[in-house]
């Protein structure tokens, strides 16, 4: 069970006293609230992964659905790939080597960096003889094939806010356990200034195993979102959310 919607296995730390406002640590300059980004100087994500050489070793189209906490200092704490097309382990082993070593631009909220967890999606592709890779702020198949500016509702922490899903006991269990990996897929409505207005279960897989769906429908009534934006501004939004129970050292494939 995770603190992030998408963070299999683990609760993210808090360092409180780093998070606690004070007037030396205030940022007057940040905005009320932004999203986690990816960014663009040279240690983005975008900029780490190396596409000449993918290309020379072969890498053809593929796709890849990623997550990652972004601290609030822009280090990501932990990453998972949650999907992949075929014939992408090339394009998957370079992202899992750079989403480590990369450098977001860190979630806001309240005037105040914040843990998040962000959603992705990595396509490369070789057209005319040059690498093309791309990384989208969602996993959302329409908003994926028309390739629009829209990112997803990020969960985030708000230090000092306490969240008692956090007592919550874990329904995967050990590893060490018969228990079986599984996910619990909700959709999610979100209101333009971060309000969780709607969320209901979809499926869970195993289906037999329905403790994940409820657990994860608790965690994520609880949860504090930023909202989706569109076009650089904050927009109401309906989403896919895919919440998976885990061991973190287990890949989803």
């Amino acid at each position: 069970m995770n603190a992030f919607p998408n963070v299999p296995g683990t609760l993210v730390p808090l360092i409180a006293t780093a998070l606690i406002a004070t007037g030396s640590v205030r940022a007057q300059n940040l905005p009320e609230i932004r999203p986690a980004l990816v960014g663009s100087d040279s240690k983005s994500l975008v900029n780490l992964i190396n596409t000449q050489s993918l290309m020379k070793n072969g890498q053809g189209h593929a796709a890849l659905f990623f997550g990652c906490v972004v601290r609030p200092n822009g280090s990501v704490a932990e990453r998972r790939v949650v999907g992949k097309t075929k014939e992408s382990e090339l394009l998957w082993y370079e992202l899992r080597q750079k989403l480590i070593e990369a450098s977001f631009v860190p979630a806001v909220y309240n005037h105040r960096n914040v843990y998040a967890w962000f959603s992705g999606t990595l396509t490369f592709s070789v057209i005319d003889g040059k690498p093309h890779l791309r990384i989208f702020a969602n996993q959302e198949l329409p908003e994926l094939q028309k390739e629009s500016d829209f990112i997803a509702p990020q969960p985030i922490d708000i230090p000092g806010h306490i969240y008692n899903f956090r007592t919550l006991k874990n329904p995967f269990g050990s590893w060490a356990t018969e228990d079986k990996p599984g996910m619990a897929e909700m959709s999610m409505t979100v209101d333009a200034l971060g309000q969780l207005k709607d969320v209901h279960l979809l499926s869970v897989t195993p289906p037999e195993k329905q403790s994940y769906g409820d657990t994860a429908l608790q965690i994520m009534r609880e949860r504090t979102f930023l909202p989706a934006y569109r076009n650089g501004k904050p927009v109401e939004s309906t989403t896919r959310y895919k919440f998976y129970f885990v061991p973190w050292s287990y890949d989803l494939q």
